[in-house]
């Protein structure tokens, strides 16, 4: 059994809390997209009972509802209240069962299938310090979700059957329950009608559709063949039919707030050597590690910061390749890491913080792995992070581009994913050695059907006569990105000591020589 906990019109309810002297006046919150330009009026978010009353509902555009309503108090959102309110909503569900799943940010789901009866008759008397709180009882957590947004359904154990007289419009809350567990940001509210189906994060299209079939209530979709409305909608419209039929019981995305194993020393002399920043280290893994291994947890990172004497804060974040557990796995990359600081104060005060994940079951003496001492492998990456410096270790990733010499850096540990392949195959045989950065050079020209043609180079490591060319062979990208488009020629060139180079013209007049054919 699953119930849903549901604070209706949850923006304008955390907006007025602290207001209780304008909660009789016509009010509305303005629905204003972060990062958007106002080219059209902003629409109602969510409005009181008061403006209903007065006939404005969520998604009226403003002008509209200012016309219908002169009087009508419009407010903007109120992040803080609104994560109070929350925080406190989700306090309630804690207090019911500790599987508790954040739908959207109005909505929890409850599994209740380890919970006494006491508890499930507990959902009838549950209240937020006089606010209106909805609940609805299920088979299947998506049918709840479903039950607690329609008045007709809230309060009660609703079976599939029981949906069938709900209008088609309520699937646009389905809808954005779907989007919320691919990780989209929901509105707490959306407009009535199609609209909301939209406004929720997806199945806006396939709404206006079904309406434009003539189907009005859930119980018209529920009759439809499922096969036929997979094949013509795809696939999320079959999603729906299973759901409202109850053939679907997904497992909850359970909420487990992040345990913090952040610890500190302080130092009663400030630290001046290397010898007392490593005891201290040690007493704060020792600690570490016995909390992560109560736990039956393992550390997949070390947050480490420094707090100087003169007030200044350094921090470093250290990637292991492999999660540990034992003080051994991760004292070598705090080591390394100070072997290579140069401080200009003495330490006052450590901290170490560690990220939590599920320990790694290994069976070494059975089957091989790429990484047979992972504790090394990371003590190798902070030695040459302290050699080249933060950022510049890791493993480079080509675009997809044609664009030489580009790539990014991917964290040599802690990244997923393969690298991607762009499908090159070079025609040469013979191998270029780049020069990183290219070297600039001074190069006669002349001016050959509009473009420069290379004579002779005039400084440089190799100076000469260019007695023998291939090219030129214009490349370039990104032209649809004014601020990202390039565009060069490319000659492969010969001097008369037969040296073979790599020469390459960008505007204006900047030649460099890309490299060096051995």
């Amino acid at each position: 059994m699953f119930a849903a906990l549901h604070i209706p019109d949850f923006p304008m309810v955390a907006a007025l809390r602290g207001r209780p002297e304008v909660w009789r006046r016509p009010c509305a919150v303005l629905a204003i997209p972060a990062g958007t330009v106002r080219q059209v009026p902003p629409g109602l978010l969510a409005v009181n009972p008061a403006a209903r009353v007065a006939g404005l509902a969520a998604g009226w555009p403003l002008n509209r509802a200012l016309v219908r309503c002169p009087d009508l108090l419009v407010l903007g959102r109120d992040p803080v209240a609104e994560a109070a309110l929350r925080a406190e909503l989700l306090q309630i569900g804690d207090a019911l069962t500790p599987d508790v799943e954040i739908t959207t940010e109005d909505c929890l789901l409850l599994d209740l299938s380890m919970c006494s009866q006491a508890f499930v008759e507990a959902l009838e008397t549950v209240a937020l310090n006089g606010i209106e709180l909805s609940h609805a009882q299920s088979i299947t957590p998506d049918l709840a979700h479903l039950a607690v947004h329609h008045a007709a359904t809230r309060g009660r154990l609703v079976e599939p059957a029981d949906l069938a007289a709900l209008p088609l419009e309520v699937l646009g809350w389905l809808a954005g329950g779907e989007a919320a567990g691919r990780g989209a940001r929901l509105p707490a509210n959306a407009a009535a009608g199609v609209g909301a189906g939209r406004a929720q994060g997806g199945g806006g299209a396939e709404l206006e559709l079904l309406a434009g079939w003539g189907l009005r209530t859930l119980g018209d979709f529920m009759q439809l063949p499922r096969q036929a409305l997979a094949e013509r909608l795809g696939p999320a419209p079959g999603r729906w039919h299973d759901v409202l039929h109850g053939k679907v019981c997904r497992l909850l995305r359970l909420h487990r707030p992040p345990e913090s194993f952040c610890q500190a020393y302080d130092f009663e002399e400030p630290a001046v050597a290397l010898e007392a920043l490593e005891f201290a280290l040690k007493r704060l893994l020792h600690t570490l590690a016995a909390r992560l291994a109560a736990r039956q947890l393992a550390a997949d990172r070390l947050d480490l910061q420094l707090v100087l004497e003169s007030g200044a804060v350094i921090s470093r974040q250290l990637r292991l390749p492999e999660p540990q557990s034992s003080v051994a796995g991760m004292l070598p990359p705090l080591q390394a890491w100070l072997d290579s600081l140069r401080l200009d104060a003495a330490v006052s005060r450590v901290e170490l913080d560690a990220g939590s994940t599920f320990a790694i079951a290994a069976q070494r003496e059975w089957f091989g792995r790429s990484l047979p001492q992972p504790e090394r492998w990371a003590e190798t990456l902070a030695k040459l992070e302290a050699l080249l410096g933060p950022g510049r270790v890791g493993i480079p990733v080509p675009p997809v581009s044609f664009k030489p010499d580009g790539f990014t850096l991917r964290p040599a540990v802690g990244a997923t994913g393969a690298v991607p392949n762009a499908g090159f195959q070079p025609e040469a045989a013979l191998p270029l050695h780049r020069y990183r950065p290219p070297c600039a050079v001074a190069v006669a020209s002349e001016l050959r059907a509009g473009r420069p043609w290379p004579l002779a180079l005039l400084s440089g490591p190799h100076p000469g006569r260019i007695v023998d060319w291939r090219g030129p062979f214009p490349v370039s990208g990104a032209w649809w990105e004014p601020a990202a488009a390039w565009q060069r020629l490319e000659w492969d060139i010969q001097l008369d000591s037969r040296q073979l180079l790599r020469l390459v013209y960008q505007t204006p007049d900047c030649w460099h020589l890309e490299g060096v054919y051995p």
